[in-house]
């Protein structure tokens, strides 16, 4: 649903949030949603006059500046910039400033054209599309690049999905590889199943999640990111899942221990634009930016997986233990997997869930 911009009400509410004495961060947040959104220009073809095309590609996303998503979004404003010199005005918005780091909020503001572009992972786009979440199958994918042969052949199946998200006026213009999720624990290595029965893990709150924990015989938590330290120091749970360089940039593996690096939850990172936008450029331009948007995959996994190498270096170097594991390894957990998978094949459908099985076996 596309979410209409009140004049009068975000007036009103500025005053009020003035007087109530709540943050400057926020009015200027407002202020520069308000400025952008009223200053949009769309694409323009060359008309009669010859004028060249002048293009707004404003960007924004959830991560800090350092992370890969700016270095994605570096290079396909780079990359268009040369191909269209003097022809496209672009800003890129890291750490969600024009949405208070709010991801829902983010893609409203492209659903409404206030930025053109933004990204966000699979997982969490699955709240607008819950079949993006068969994407995750836990136990699924050994590993980014096998994910992107995957993805590389174009299921059709999950091209419908994509163009659900077209029906809410988002196009998905590629796909970037986000690193797999592993396992933090400051109990003992984990290597069977048994290993991990009655540990109390914080989960993201989603039920794949708490599923997935619940049928290896754990003890799901769901709590937000930010709290995941502090209940690790207080002992409220024994660890959490996540990215290598995820746990290293927030530092929850000065709670932990253990590390299986297990791949046992593959990731993706959906780059879309505003599909009003994007019908209105010349196909020149359309043209161009898919294939800078594809080259771009490749510069995000590299930089993916150097980000994953210094953080599993620099945590070794703390003390971190860790397990690596074989796809022999990885067979008795996804034995255990059988409550994921028909919560998954529900949502998809048997048909598109034997495909995924199929695809994901042949690429494997």
């Amino acid at each position: 649903m596309k979410i209409r911009i009140d004049i009068s009400y975000i007036g009103v509410n500025i005053w009020y949030t003035i007087f109530k004495g709540v943050f400057m961060k926020r009015i200027t947040v407002l202020l520069l949603v308000m400025v952008l959104a009223f200053s949009v220009v769309f694409a323009q073809g060359q008309g009669e006059t010859g004028k060249k095309e002048q293009v707004k590609m404003n960007i924004q996303h959830n991560l800090p500046k350092t992370e890969t998503w700016q270095v994605g979004f570096e290079f396909i404003q780079s990359e268009m910039m040369k191909r269209f010199p003097d022809q496209i005005s672009s800003t890129i918005y890291p750490n969600g400033q024009l949405a208070n780091n709010n991801w829902a909020t983010i893609f409203e503001q492209t659903q409404e054209n206030v930025v053109q572009m933004a990204c966000e992972s699979q997982v969490t786009l699955a709240s607008l599309v819950p079949e993006l979440f068969s994407l995750s199958t836990p136990f699924m994918f050994e590993n980014m690049e096998h994910v992107l042969r995957f993805m590389d052949q174009k299921p059709a199946f999950v091209d419908q999905w994509f163009a659900k998200l077209e029906t809410k006026n988002l196009k998905v213009i590629t796909y970037w590889p986000r690193a797999p999720r592993q396992l933090l624990n400051s109990v003992r290595p984990i290597v069977v199943p048994s290993d991990i029965e009655g540990m109390r893990f914080r989960v993201p709150a989603m039920d794949l999640f708490v599923t997935t924990f619940q049928a290896m015989k754990a003890n799901p938590v769901p709590l937000p990111s930010g709290e995941i330290y502090t209940a690790m120091q207080l002992g409220t749970v024994s660890g959490e899942d996540n990215a290598l360089s995820t746990v290293y940039s927030t530092r929850t593996y000065e709670q932990g221990k253990y590390m299986n690096v297990w791949n046992y939850m593959g990731d993706g990172v959906l780059v879309v634009v505003n599909k009003d936008w994007y019908d209105g450029l010349s196909d020149e331009f359309r043209t161009a930016l898919l294939e800078v948007a594809a080259d771009s995959t490749a510069v995000v996994l590299n930089s993916t997986i150097e980000r994953e190498k210094i953080a599993r270096d620099a945590m070794s170097k703390a003390g971190i233990t860790f397990t690596d594991f074989t796809p022999e390894m990885k067979k008795p957990w996804r034995a255990l997997m059988d409550p994921a998978y028909a919560a998954i094949k529900k949502t998809i459908g048997e048909k598109s869930w034997n495909e995924l099985v199929a695809l994901a076996d042949a690429t494997r």
